[in-house]
């Protein structure tokens, strides 16, 4: 930037591609000093600039004020200070601008996430608004101790991303790597928080989600006080948690809002509802092609009895059920909400009707693919769901191969290859294995807050222990 009005004009409209949301517009101070103020059109609040204006003509100290703190020297930090919804004032004589607040898009209100609500708890969820979702985390953890370090990424537009972490607790070596993972991204523009996770994390071929994604507050409230960090990307209401773990797929924050007993208890169903939607079509399967033996004899003759009129093996009537259920629910999610749930719903009785009355399917196949979708339906909004939906292809197909012997080398393969995932350095399948039973408790099961007064070990936090280790 130079001392040149003029040549910082040209410079700026270079700069910006000569765009013709750019105003620059000639404002006279009662000083009789003559200003620039440039905005962009529809990134501004009109009415915030003109109070700022009326302000700094009132008073001429404020603008000196503002040249102190807001200072920008180069014509390539001015053109990203304006795309990023401030306005800059361009001062005569001077070889530098003053950058003013004055952000004006129109985003959504603050309100419950649909993909993460609840029925016991806060019921505030993120927006798209990056400032606004730090307010929101330090609204309800009003700490000295959060910490927020802004960083930059991308080549053509310059995206802000917000690291979270509370100094004390978060291992420094975790958010060193962190930091330098990020610097690392050759990517153009941020679109989402995934453009980030891929980028950052250990393994970006696996089909597990090695991060976490959330929607709300409370929940990276809970994953910073146990030494883990929050990623939160500008533009998007997903906020990517970090390092995370196998387990923690089938925690949800409302088990923590519970009595105990009752969060302890749908933790496990949970974990057992993922279990059944992994297995519980290979486990049909293997039975009626290879295990008949293992069947009571009524039971037996009543699925002989339903699948007689069936063409199909188990195994491709297993899968034409699963996908079709899939289709049904991919359908239902990308539909208006009006009519979504209905089409899902009555298009799963009517094709599930009509398949069996013309022999295509077996009844007790029907039954078995809406029981494996329920399950699935119970565990959180996380990629982990997407997985197992996946996985039931291979389980199944590995069942239809070799029965129970190939649902076990399934079993074996998934977990060897789970144990051999780090998410940051952290093994993928702690505090199970290696094995922690302390740390275990808190994972299966929901502690009671009165004893649980230590931090997971596996986030090698700097703090082991939660409220000064005061313990009932």
């Amino acid at each position: 930037m130079t001392d040149n009005m003029l040549d910082n004009k040209q410079l700026l409209l270079n700069q910006l591609q000569h765009t013709d949301d750019l105003i620059m517009a000639d404002l006279s101070m009662d000083a009789g000093q003559a200003i620039t103020v440039c905005y962009l059109e529809g990134m501004t609040d009109s009415k915030k600039l003109e109070k700022m204006l009326t302000l700094f003509k009132e008073n001429k100290e404020m603008l000196s004020a503002f040249q102190k703190e807001t200072k920008v020297y180069t014509i390539e930090d001015t053109a990203e200070q304006l795309v990023s919804g401030l306005t800059v004032l361009l001062i005569p004589a001077e070889a530098y601008g003053i950058a003013i607040a004055t952000f004006g898009v129109q985003l959504r209100n603050v309100d419950e996430p649909d993909s993460e609500s609840t029925v016991k708890g806060p019921r505030s969820g993120f927006t798209e608004s990056l400032h606004n979702n730090i307010a929101l985390v330090r609204f309800h953890f009003p700490s000295t101790n959060l910490k927020v370090e802004y960083r930059k990424v991308g080549y053509l537009s310059k995206m802000t991303l917000a690291i979270l972490s509370v100094s004390q607790i978060t291992n420094p070596d975790i958010l060193n790597e962190l930091h330098l993972r990020i610097g690392e991204i050759p990517i153009d523009a941020i679109l989402g928080s995934n453009y980030v996770e891929e980028w950052i994390i250990d393994n970006p071929y696996t089909l597990f989600p090695l991060v976490e994604s959330t929607e709300r507050p409370d929940r990276v409230i809970g994953a910073l006080l146990d030494g883990r960090i929050a990623v939160v990307a500008q533009g998007t209401p997903f906020v990517i948690l970090l390092p995370f773990v196998f387990l923690q797929a089938f925690q949800v924050s409302e088990d923590y809002n519970w009595n105990f007993y009752i969060g302890s208890c749908v933790r496990l169903l949970r974990l057992f509802c993922g279990f059944l939607g992994l297995i519980l079509p290979a486990f049909y399967v293997a039975t009626v092609t290879y295990h008949h033996e293992l069947v009571p004899t009524p039971l037996l003759q009543s699925i002989a009895a339903a699948k007689e009129p069936v063409p199909f093996p188990a195994v491709l009537e297993s899968f034409m059920m699963m996908f079709a259920f899939e289709i049904m629910r991919e359908a239902g999610v990308r539909m208006p909400k009006q009519v979504g749930q209905a089409v899902s719903i009555v298009g799963a009785l009517i094709l599930g009707q009509a398949a069996v009355q013309a022999g295509i399917v077996s009844p007790i196949m029907v039954i078995i693919a809406a029981l494996t979708g329920i399950c699935t339906f119970t565990l959180p909004p996380t990629a982990m769901n997407y997985t197992i939906r996946i996985l039931q292809f291979a389980m199944t197909l590995l069942a239809s191969l070799l029965g129970y012997v190939g649902i076990m080398v399934g079993i074996i393969m998934l977990l060897t290859y789970l144990a051999s995932l780090r998410s940051f350095g952290i093994p993928y399948l702690g505090p199970a294995a290696p094995f922690d039973m302390d740390q275990l408790t808190d994972v299966i099961i929901r502690r009671p807050h009165p004893v649980n007064y230590k931090r997971p070990s596996m986030f090698r936090p700097l703090s082991r222990t939660r409220f000064n280790g005061k313990k009932r």
